[in-house]
C-alpha cells in the first residue's frame, strides 16, 4: 500500500500571469489549398470556416499579450494596474522580471511553489527566447532554455522538438540524441489532444490525397494495358478506315471527355472504371468496389473529417483542452460565460480556483452546477474550495455528494482522507486512503506523489478528461454538414450529400451492366503471350489461353507437361509499354497484377510525398518546431518505401511471378 501523504496548508497566493507567444495561425493557407485540391468552388462554404480560425487566432494573441509576472517583492505583487498605460507599462517589465526569474530564482522552488503541473505559455516563451538565442548563436544558453521548457512542461512534445532542432543544427552527427528528443515528442504527441488533432487533421487530407491519387494511378495503368485493345476495337469497327494512331487519340479523347464537359473529377474516374471494366481481373474490381463504398459512407465519414480539420476554430474546445492538461492559464479564459454553457464556468470557476479566489470560484462553480447537477468533478472541486476555505465538514459534504454520483471516483475518497487528516481524524483519514488505493492503485499513487510534490495543493483538482473532448469534438461535426456538402457538390455536381450511398450503389450496378456491355461489343482481347490485341474472329486457344495466331504456332509444339514452364513464362512477360509504371512505387505491382499491394505502396508513396512538400502548410509552426530537420524523416522513408518495392519486385522475378 502506498504511503499516506503528509500535507501542508495552501498558503494566500497571488495569481501569477506569465507572458506567452503564439505563432501565426496557417488555417487559411490550409483550407485554400484544400479548396483547390477537391477541384470545386467551394469558397462560400470555405468563408464562413477561414472567419472562424481568424477569429481563434484573434483570441489566441489576445490570450498571449504578457501580463505581470511576480517578483519576490511584496510591492510588485499587490501593484493594481488601473490605466492602459499602466498596463503597457506592467506588460513591458513583464519580460526583466521573467528573465530575471529563470537565471536567478530556483527554477524547481518556483514550480513547486506555483503547483506548476504544466504551462505551456511559459513554455512558450522560454522557446521564444531560446529560439532567439539560437540565432544570435548562443547555442547554450537556447539549449538551457529548452531544458526549462521542458521542465515547465514535461508533458507538452514542443521542446521535444524544440530540442531535436537545436542538436540537429548544432551536432548534426548527434542522432542518437536527436532521435531520443524527436521520439519522444511523437510520443507526447499522442497524449497532447488539440496538438494530435491538428497533426490528424493533414494526415486525414493526406490520406484522401493519397487515395485519390492511388486510384488515378490505377487508371493510368488501365490506359498503358488495355488501351491496344480499345485501338483494335476502332480499328474493326471503322472498317480498317481508322488507324491504329487516329484511333489510340480517339480513345484517348473519349477517356477525357467528362474533364472537358467540365464534370467533375469523380465522374471521370467512374466513366473509366467503366470503359475498363471488362479487362480487371476479379481483384481489380474488389478494390474498385471498396473505393466507391469509400464514396458511399462518404455522407458519415466527411462532416467528421472537416470537423478535425477545424477544431481548433473552437475556443471552447481548446480551453477543455488545457484545462484537461492541467495547463494552467494565467490569463481569463476568453470565453463568453453566458454562452458558453456548463462547461465554461466550470473553466472560469477552476482559473478562479488557482488564482486563489474562492469565493468567486465556489459561484462559478454553482452556476455549472445549474447546468450540470449530477457533475461528480463539479462536486468535488467545491469539496475542495471548502477545504482551502478550512470548512472540512462541508468540504466532505461535497465529496460524499460525489461519491453518490460516482462511487468509485478516486480523487474524491483521497481528498476525503485528506480532510480527516486535518480535522485531525486519522483513522478514518487511513481508512479512506485504503479505500481509494483498493478502487485504482496507480491513480492513488499518483495523487499521493502529485500531494508530496505540490504541497500547497494537497487535494486533487477534477478536470475535463478525453473523453469530454471527444464528446465535444464530435457535437460539432453537425455544424460542418454544410461545408461537407458544398464540398461533396464541388467533387460530384448538384447532388445532395445525403444521396451518395444511393449514388454508390447506381455506380456498381451501372459497372455490372458494363461488364455485360464488354463481353457483347468489344470485338478484342489480349494475346496472353505477346499481350497483343486480337479480335475475336482471330482468337486461338492454347490450353486454357486465349492467343494469337503466331504465338499459337510458337508454342503448338509445346505438348509435355515438362515443356510447359515455356508457356507459364511467356504469359508472365511484362510488355514493354507498361516499363513506365515501375517508376512509381506500387505502380510496377500493378504491371505484374499485384493490385492490392500495389494500391497500398501508391498510397504510402504519396502520403510521403504530400508530406514532403505541403507539410509546411498544413501543420502549425508551434505544433512541431522541426520543419527543416522533420523533413528528412519522410525523404529517408521515401527511399526506404523504394528499397522495399524494388527488393519485393526481385523476390517475385526471383519466384518467377513476373518476367
Amino acid at each position: 500500500m502506498g504511503k499516506y501523504p503528509s500535507i501542508t496548508r495552501r498558503n494566500g497566493r497571488k495569481d501569477l500571469k506569465a507572458p506567452a507567444t503564439q505563432a501565426q495561425s496557417i488555417c487559411i493557407t490550409r483550407l485554400v489549398f484544400l479548396a483547390v485540391f477537391f477541384y470545386t468552388q467551394p469558397y462560400t462554404a470555405l468563408a464562413q470556416v477561414i472567419e472562424n480560425e481568424v477569429s481563434v487566432e484573434k483570441n489566441l494573441e489576445t490570450r498571449a499579450l504578457l501580463s505581470e509576472v511576480p517578483e519576490e517583492s511584496e510591492a510588485v505583487l499587490n501593484t493594481e494596474i488601473s490605466t492602459e498605460a499602466n498596463k503597457t507599462t506592467e506588460a513591458n517589465k513583464t519580460t526583466v522580471l521573467l528573465e530575471e526569474l529563470m537565471r536567478d530564482a530556483d527554477f524547481n522552488d518556483f514550480i513547486v511553489d506555483k503547483g506548476i503541473v504544466r504551462s505551456d505559455r511559459v513554455s512558450s516563451y522560454l522557446l521564444f527566447q531560446a529560439e532567439s538565442a539560437l540565432r544570435s548563436g548562443r547555442e547554450d544558453e537556447a539549449i538551457k532554455l529548452g531544458q526549462m521548457a521542458s521542465k515547465i512542461s514535461p508533458l507538452s512534445p514542443t521542446p521535444s522538438f524544440f530540442m531535436a532542432k537545436v542538436i540537429w543544427q548544432t551536432r548534426p552527427f548527434d542522432l542518437v540524441n536527436i532521435l531520443f528528443h524527436y521520439l519522444k515528442g511523437v510520443q507526447l504527441v499522442f497524449s497532447d489532444f488539440l496538438l494530435l488533432v491538428s497533426v490528424l487533421s493533414p494526415f486525414l487530407l493526406f490520406l484522401l490525397f493519397s487515395t485519390a491519387l492511388s486510384m488515378l494511378a490505377f487508371i493510368f495503368y488501365s490506359l498503358f494495358a488495355f488501351l491496344p485493345i480499345w485501338v483494335h476495337h476502332i480499328f474493326e469497327h471503322s472498317k480498317g478506315y481508322v488507324y491504329p494512331i487516329p484511333a489510340g487519340l480517339i480513345f484517348t479523347l473519349l477517356l477525357i471527355a467528362p474533364l472537358l464537359l467540365g464534370l467533375p473529377v469523380l465522374w471521370f474516374m467512374f466513366f473509366a472504371f467503366a470503359l475498363f471494366w471488362g479487362f480487371y481481373s476479379r481483384l481489380e474490381k474488389t478494390m474498385v468496389f471498396i473505393f466507391i463504398f469509400g464514396l458511399g459512407v462518404i455522407p458519415w465519414v466527411l462532416p467528421f473529417v472537416f470537423t478535425i480539420f477545424t477544431a481548433n476554430s473552437s475556443l471552447l474546445l481548446d480551453e477543455m483542452s488545457r484545462n484537461y492538461h492541467s495547463d494552467y492559464l494565467w490569463t481569463p479564459p476568453p470565453l463568453e460565460l453566458e454562452d458558453a454553457g456548463w462547461e465554461g464556468w466550470f473553466i472560469r470557476a477552476s482559473y478562479e480556483a488557482q488564482g486563489g479566489d474562492y469565493v468567486k470560484a465556489t459561484r462559478f462553480y454553482q452556476k455549472a452546477l445549474e447546468g450540470n447537477p449530477d457533475s461528480p468533478m463539479i462536486l468535488n472541486n467545491l469539496g475542495n474550495l471548502a477545504f482551502y476555505s478550512k470548512h472540512y465538514d462541508k468540504a466532505l459534504e461535497y465529496y460524499q455528494k460525489a461519491l453518490v454520483v460516482a462511487p468509485s471516483l478516486v480523487s474524491a475518497h483521497y481528498n476525503m482522507s485528506q480532510a480527516y487528516r486535518e480535522m485531525l481524524l486519522f483513522k478514518k483519514g487511513e481508512a479512506t486512503f485504503a479505500k481509494a488505493h483498493a478502487i485504482n492503485t496507480q491513480s492513488t499513487e499518483k495523487y499521493a506523489m502529485q500531494s508530496a510534490r505540490y504541497p500547497n495543493f494537497p487535494v486533487i483538482e477534477e478536470r475535463f478528461t478525453k473523453a469530454d473532448l471527444v464528446n465535444r469534438l464530435l457535437s460539432q461535426v453537425g455544424d460542418r454538414n454544410e461545408l461537407s456538402e458544398k464540398i461533396w457538390q464541388g467533387l460530384i455536381g448538384n447532388i445532395a450529400l445525403n444521396k451518395a450511398p444511393m449514388i454508390a450503389v447506381i455506380w456498381v450496378v451501372l459497372l455490372l451492366i458494363a461488364g455485360l456491355f464488354h463481353k457483347s461489343f468489344i470485338s478484342g482481347t489480349q494475346c496472353a503471350f505477346c499481350k497483343k490485341a486480337i479480335c475475336n474472329r482471330c482468337t486461338r486457344r492454347l490450353f486454357s489461353y486465349q492467343v494469337c495466331r503466331p504465338c499459337e504456332m510458337r508454342f503448338m509444339t509445346v505438348r509435355k507437361k515438362s515443356d510447359f514452364t515455356i508457356v507459364e513464362d511467356a504469359v508472365k512477360r511484362i510488355p514493354a509499354r507498361l516499363y513506365p509504371l515501375f517508376i512509381l512505387p506500387g505502380g510496377g505491382h500493378l504491371a505484374i497484377r499485384w493490385t492490392k499491394t500495389g494500391l497500398f505502396f501508391l498510397a504510402f508513396f504519396f502520403m510521403l510525398l504530400s508530406s514532403i512538400f505541403i507539410s509546411d502548410l498544413l501543420i502549425p509552426p508551434t505544433a512541431w518546431y522541426l520543419h527543416r530537420s522533420g523533413s528528412v524523416l519522410p525523404i529517408v522513408f521515401l527511399i526506404m518505401l523504394y528499397l522495399v518495392v524494388l527488393i519485393d519486385l526481385v523476390i517475385k522475378r526471383g519466384q518467377r511471378k513476373w518476367l
